[in-house]
């Protein structure tokens, strides 16, 4: 394992590093980027076999007291993801390094790329579910940062805040869902949490806890409705939109659905909410997609529509459907990880996405129009390419689901083919492109940026033709440590199947994605609408910021009464609602004492100051019965035998009733503000705060689970501090490092005492 725990600390690491020795536009910090990212691929790459075989589990402490840790697990599943995040990673990094220009702040971009691949990476190897959420939100902050890289652009903020609100409030709903898994299962380790699946089934939290961890699911791998996120985070640098799309952020929820199958699957609720939610999210994400005229936008709608597919052959919970999603997730990274890289390609060659505008690529740019071709036919299920293999598998999967999901699955198949022949086919016949006579007519780039393309193109081709060869093992065993099996799942993964319903399905999407294409259906369709999702977002942030600016505006009212009445208000509202919801808690048992003189003394002293400061109609009697107040806790640390508590005491109210005094000499004269109604209720408030204080006080002196630390005190004052006076040796050496923080306040109060006095002076003396 340790060859893995370097594996994952290393992007963190190689971030500080980047931060601390590269220059802001430095071409550097690219390559010594990628070289990290070069190091991670081989360590994990090098673990996988051995992982595949026999998983590893460690474990690491952070906060014992709550069961969080660091704790890793690798096997199939995290090993697949890890794979895929490190090697598209290495592809994506090069690519990035050359892709950049000059003018760029590459230290900033690589560093925040390598946060970026440091928390995926911690998301899919995390065995904790506490450490898997705190990684879950990393990535959101740091996709946050790469989304809106080019801050200066607006549509870069506005989509890179879109992404970090809608992921984070699903995060924030995932929380508590884990939370619920860990109270029922009494851990938060995945392997021990999977072992005790059915106290969760037998708990009331589990149908609860399945849906707050569904929503931190489909929030974070842009389902229906929450899909809005992804189309707008095209507005990242094309490396960013190719990582995020192919191999991060989007498929941390496929991820989570995956590794809490064996958890959450037997509940009623998961599999055919989540089922529902993909093919929808499927047809939806494509029927989008076939109406953009922007390549990137065309992209991520289908990116929107495969992650609906993969979702509902996750969701099942079974090892067929289990292997069938992640072999479709391992082709979808290397044919939209190529597809995005080359469309980043397209426009820094062309300086435009809009395909009304390119020209035919297959003259301007062959090679990039040929990779572009391939990709794009594989996404559509083109035989004998990859993503028919797995495009076939689905089909089949859905037939056993009925009538409606096949026809969904068609329909939406059909429509991905349709966007897909427009892509490889309409771009290179367009006739809307550039003059060819121009200055700069486009060209294919050099290697350094067709290369990564190209590799994942050839994996692609290489995927359908022997997939059983190259992805059988590796999806079985992923599937296997997804369902909890003991054994890798057995799979047969072939290009010809024969004669069978779903190859007959498969042919009609295709068929009729041509059809599609051939009658200019894409073209006719209308430009696309502003989505309902997007409007409830739009209205959800103007609602908030509505409503703060009108509830700032009632409490920012200048007053300071106001202020206090509102906090004191809220706090009494807690603790009372508190209270009532868990009961009164156990009062202490005070000890029997036959109340002396001195006791009524101190006390009738302390409470008529007290009600003195209340309603004394001038600053300086207000200041003087405060300060009668403090002395009168004096006397009672006398009375307790406490004389050195008691000078301190007096040390600090004498240090605060001069600083009072000091600065309200020099305000101007009191005028209460108080409005009509407003004393009852501040009486009331009062009142309702000190009997709360005292209640709590009591019950946490009456509810010790240990002895009084008092009696180490008297046992240790002697033999260890060589004191006869326990108060003294407490403040002195017990607890020292609290008297010294005592002692700096009372510095500063002196200090300020000291400067508002001879600021006064010096005005007198220039007024004089």
């Amino acid at each position: 394992m340790s060859g893995l725990v370097v594996a994952g600390l290393l992007p963190f690491a190689g971030a500080l590093v980047l931060n601390g020795i590269a220059q802001p536009r430095s071409l550097r910090a690219g390559v010594f980027a990628s070289a990290i990212v070069v190091a991670v691929f081989a360590l994990i790459a090098s673990a996988t076999p051995g992982f595949l075989e026999h998983p590893g589990y460690a474990r690491f402490s952070w906060i014992p007291q709550l069961g969080v840790s660091f704790s890793m697990l690798a096997d199939g599943l995290s090993m697949l993801f890890a794979l895929i995040i490190a090697g598209i990673g290495v592809i994506v990094f090069t690519y990035a390094t050359a892709y950049l220009g000059p003018d760029e702040k590459r230290r900033r971009f690589f560093c925040y790329l390598l946060l970026f691949m440091g928390a995926m990476l911690g998301v899919v190897l995390s065995a904790n579910l506490i450490a898997l959420f705190v990684f879950w939100e990393m990535t959101s902050v740091s996709s946050f940062l790469l989304i809106g890289y080019w801050h200066e652009r607006e549509p870069s903020r506005a989509g890179a805040l879109k992404a970090l609100v809608v992921t984070s409030s699903g995060g924030l709903a995932m929380l508590v869902g884990f939370v619920m898994i860990g109270s029922a299962c009494g851990t938060y380790e995945i392997p021990e949490i999977v072992a005790r699946r059915a106290l969760l089934a037998a708990s009331p939290w589990a149908t609860p806890a399945a849906v707050l961890v569904m929503l931190g699911a489909i929030t974070k791998s842009a389902q229906m409705p929450f899909h809005l996120w992804l189309p707008s985070a095209m507005e990242a640098p094309t490396p960013v939109s190719a990582y995020l799309h192919a191999a991060t952020m989007v498929k941390a929820g496929l991820y989570l659905v995956a590794r809490l199958a064996p958890v959450l699957s037997p509940i009623e609720i998961w599999t055919p909410t989540l089922t529902t939610i993909g093919l929808v999210t499927m047809a939806w994400g494509s029927f989008m997609a076939l109406r953009q005229s922007d390549l990137k936008g065309l992209l991520a709608f289908s990116t929107v529509s495969k992650l609906g597919l993969i979702m509902s052959l996750l969701a099942t919970g079974s090892s067929e459907g289990m292997s069938e999603g992640l072999l479709h997730l391992l082709n979808h990274a290397c044919f939209k990880g190529a597809l995005f890289l080359l469309v980043g390609i397209i426009e820094h060659e062309t300086h435009t996405r809009d395909v009304m505008k390119l020209g035919p690529l297959a003259r301007q740019m062959p090679r990039t129009w040929f990779l572009l071709a391939v990709g794009a036919l594989s996404m559509a299920g083109m035989p004998p390419l990859g993503g028919f293999v797995s495009k076939e598998l689905f089909l089949e999967h859905t037939l056993h689901l009925g009538t409606a999901a096949a026809a969904v699955a068609i329909a939406g198949s059909a429509l991905t083919a349709g966007y897909c022949f427009a892509l490889a086919v309409g771009l290179a016949l367009a006739r809307t492109g550039r003059d060819h006579a121009s200055a700069h007519p486009p060209h294919d780039p050099g290697i350094a940026l067709l290369w990564g393309p190209a590799l994942l193109i050839l994996l692609t081709v290489a995927l359908g033709l022997a997939p059983q060869t190259l992805a059988g093992h590796l999806v079985g065993s992923a599937a296997a440590a997804a369902t909890a099996a003991a054994e890798p799942t057995h799979l047969h993964l072939a290009l010809w199947h024969g004669l069978t319903p779903a190859l007959a399905d498969s042919l009609t999407a295709l068929g009729t994605g041509a059809l599609i294409y051939a009658f200019g259906w894409s073209r006719r369709a209308p430009s696309a609408p502003r989505l309902l999702s997007d409007r409830v977002y739009d209205a959800s942030l103007k609602g908030l910021e509505s409503g703060a600016r009108a509830l700032t505006a009632a409490y920012m009212s200048g007053l300071l009464w106001r202020y206090n009445a509102v906090v004191l208000g809220v706090l009494l509202a807690a603790l009372g609602a508190v209270i009532v919801a868990t009961g009164m808690p156990p009062d202490v048992e005070w000890p029997t004492r036959q109340p002396l003189i001195v006791d009524y003394i101190t006390i009738l002293v302390t409470g008529v100051a007290a009600v003195a400061t209340v309603v004394a109609r001038t600053r300086l009697a207000a200041i003087l019965a405060l300060g009668a107040s403090g002395y009168g806790l004096a006397l009672v640390f006398v009375e307790l035998g406490a004389p050195d508590l008691a000078l301190t005491q007096v040390m600090v109210e004498t240090a605060a009733t001069v600083l009072f005094l000091a600065v309200f000499v020099v305000l101007p004269p009191y005028r209460p503000h108080l409005e009509r109604g407003a004393r009852p209720v501040h009486l009331l408030l009062s009142a309702g705060i000190s009997l709360m204080l005292v209640r709590i006080l009591s019950a946490a002196l009456g509810s010790r689970v240990a002895p009084s630390i008092s009696e180490y005190f008297v046992e240790k004052s002697l033999p260890e501090a060589g004191g006869h006076n326990i108060v003294n040796v407490i403040i002195v050496d017990f607890r020292g490092l609290d008297t010294l923080g005592e002692i700096s306040v009372l510095t500063v109060a002196g200090l300020a005492c000291f400067a508002v006095v001879k600021l006064a002076r010096a005005r007198t003396a220039r007024s004089a």
